[in-house]
């Protein structure tokens, strides 16, 4: 087993990548040359042999095994029999000949390229170092029995140097690439010692068989390297993705906490971007009557999780493209996207994936990542992406759900103003932060009623009444959502609390609501024989005000006073008048 440096996943400096390429360009010409010189391999005309060899090495380097930032991959074996029979030249053409064929497998990506000079230039290390003891051992290449001490000795001291040089090499690399810190005792050490056992024995049973059958053997052992690389790769794979669904999981479990939807969307976003590379998130909402897409939510290349205005319709650009098709897309080359219609995407995206939002069957949004690397994304970045739409669309159906009954316990039906359960629950926790707290505020709660009400009801009937108490919430919000909470005390009375304002101007702000209440009318639409009668009204209002400490003990007397003050000193006073009980 190889195992070769991954990914930096960091800018790398251009001085270091002038250093790594330079290194490698005196190396290689240089180990290979000297290789060939002083170990000229003798062929004696098996080219079908080498060819074999070359071809079984690649069959089984493009099935690795990803572990962390090292790639490994199982060639030792063979290439250890390619180096008793042939010497160091060959076995070092071969290991250099599996590298390429992996690097073509995994589609090395441009931001990559360092990968190139750095795992080669290790593995010639690796091949000359294995070499060199196994020389200095006393060893030799050719056709071997391993029926003396002498013979094996060698072969223990050359799978021990590849094992430390390699490892040795790797950390360096880490260290020196990644900036990572340098370990002697790395943790792939293990996983390369124990993989090892399993590769270099197989070498072993490939060189004798070699020696008596020649190329078959080859392809009779290299069989089985290729079916255990194979079946370790998938089985790998498949470690990853149920690594990956048990995260995916998770992330629904996160979902499910969040009880608003902008909670579901922030929460979301941050999963997504930790569990799927993507340095652009989208996820659009459609309205299926205008076949448009709004974007609610957005993350950009700098992972800023933004609500960003945007909008575009079915077939325009790639998240267009998804809800026309109603199907997943994945894109993992910048040439797919040049033929979208207004796409979407910025022009750095080389790779991206889209699912549709599905609820009962039917499209109601569109989930887009995308990645300035390209081939980012494989099948299971797809099938994950499709659980967590799922995931989102399941959420959202429960935030809105969870809002909505929040709103029908919380809001008057009518006027849309919270209720007098609201009202009183929101004030009790109030003063209880301020208590918690050790805060002194003053706080102030503003009680009006309309006067005469019941007469308007019996005159023009219950549904202008209620046109009346809608208009009224309308003019108390404008005048004064921006003070506190207002809530429909019950019928025709409503209250409003007031924070932070001494108690004669909230008196003011009374006396300024009733003001607009009694000079401007209430509008009251009548239908007639299909026709609308427009009538005018003038409607006044009674208002009692109460300030905590000013006109109570406790803050719990607010409502108690306030509507006392009201009944005693406007109603009974004329009405239309605003009052406060004197302190």
């Amino acid at each position: 087993m190889i195992n070769l440096e991954g990914n930096v996943g960091v800018y790398m400096a251009k001085s270091k990548l002038i250093t790594i390429w330079t290194v490698w360009l005196i190396a290689f010409p240089t180990i290979t040359i000297y290789s060939y010189i002083e170990f000229k391999p003798v062929i004696n005309g098996n080219w079908f042999d080498l060819l074999a060899f070359a071809i079984v090495v690649s069959a089984v380097a493009i099935f690795p095994i990803r572990v962390g930032k090292i790639t490994v991959f199982f060639v030792n074996g063979i290439s250890l029999a390619a180096f008793l029979y042939y010497g160091l030249f060959v076995e070092l053409m071969l290991t250099q000949i599996s590298l390429l064929a992996l690097f073509v497998k995994i589609k090395l990506k441009k931001d990559e390229a360092h990968r190139i000079p750095t795992n080669s230039t290790n593995l010639l290390l690796t091949s000359i170092s294995a070499a060199g003891v196994y020389y200095l051992l006393g060893g030799t290449t050719g056709i071997l029995t391993f029926d003396t001490v002498e013979q094996v000795i060698p072969v223990i001291g050359y799978i021990l140097t590849s094992i430390l040089v390699n490892q040795f090499g790797l950390t360096i690399i880490q260290s020196y690439v990644n900036r990572e810190k340098f370990s002697i005792f790395p943790k792939s050490l293990l996983i390369d010692s124990g993989t090892t056992l399993l590769g270099f024995p197989l070498g072993l049973l490939l060189y004798l068989m070699y020696v008596e059958i020649e190329a078959i053997a080859v392809f009779f052992v290299g069989i089985p390297f290729v079916l255990i690389s194979l079946v370790f790769s998938y089985y790998h794979n498949s470690q990853r993705v149920n690594k990956y669904l048990h995260l995916t999981s998770q992330v629904g479990h996160e979902l499910s906490k969040s009880l608003n939807v902008k909670g579901v969307l922030d929460t979301f976003i941050n999963e997504v971007k930790h569990l799927i590379p993507a340095t652009n998130i989208y996820v659009f909402d459609i309205t299926s009557d205008t076949e448009s897409m709004n974007l609610i939510r957005y993350m950009d290349e700098n992972g800023y999780n933004l609500k960003k205005d945007y909008k575009m319709y079915k077939g325009e650009g790639f998240a267009g493209k998804v809800y026309e098709d109603n199907r997943s897309i994945m894109i993992t080359r910048k040439k797919d996207l040049f033929n979208l219609n207004h796409n979407e995407l910025p022009a750095h995206i080389n790779s991206a994936l889209g699912v549709p939002i599905l609820r009962n069957n039917k499209i109601v949004g569109v989930l887009t990542v995308a990645s300035d690397e390209i081939n980012a994304y494989e099948k299971y970045h797809l099938m994950l992406l499709e659980i967590l739409a799922n995931f989102l669309s399941v959420a959202i159906e429960n935030a809105r759900h969870y809002e909505s009954a929040k709103t029908k316990s919380q809001r008057d039906q009518l006027t849309s103003l919270y209720n007098y359960r609201y009202f009183i629950e929101y004030l009790d926790s109030y003063v209880n932060d301020l208590t918690a707290k050790g805060l002194d505020e003053t706080i102030s709660v503003i009680i009006l009623d309309l006067d005469s009400f019941k007469a308007i009801n019996d005159k023009y009937g219950h549904e202008s009444g209620n046109e009346v108490l809608a208009e009224l919430a309308k003019r108390l919000v404008d005048m004064f959502g921006h003070y506190g909470v207002i809530a429909r005390y019950g019928g025709e009375e409503f209250t409003i609390l007031v924070k932070n304002i001494p108690h004669h101007e909230v008196v003011q702000l009374a006396e300024d609501i009733r003001h607009a209440i009694a000079s401007k009318p209430f509008v009251l639409y009548k239908p007639i024989n299909g026709n609308y009668e427009v009538q005018e009204i003038h409607v006044t209002a009674s208002f009692g005000v109460a300030t905590y400490p000013d006109q109570c003990e406790t803050p719990q007397e607010l409502i108690r006073n306030a509507d006392r003050s009201m009944y005693v000193g406007a109603k009974r006073d004329g009405k239309n008048k605003v009052a406060s009980l004197s302190v």
